[in-house]
């Protein structure tokens, strides 16, 4: 099952204003779907997202998932 966010939830979870994610919504270098009025982001898009556009917190969340042994793998 797909995890879905809210602009709060990813706000929390990245860090970063909600005016941050409407400018990269916008831009359109974060994918979003509507439901009505509603925003939401698919927990698939928020990685690539993440991965793309901040690697070190990407990779600190790997890094908190997986052990020692996994590091090799992520990179």
């Amino acid at each position: 099952m797909n995890n879905l966010y809210t602009k709060i939830d990813l706000s929390e979870l990245l860090s970063v204003s909600i005016g941050t994610i409407d400018n990269q919504m916008k831009g359109g270098s974060l994918p979003y779907v509507k439901f009505g009025k509603s925003v939401r982001f698919r927990e698939e898009d928020v990685d690539d997202f993440v991965r793309k556009s901040y690697p070190k917190k990407y990779l600190s969340k790997k890094l908190q998932d997986v052990n020692v042994e996994g590091f090799q793998s992520i990179i």
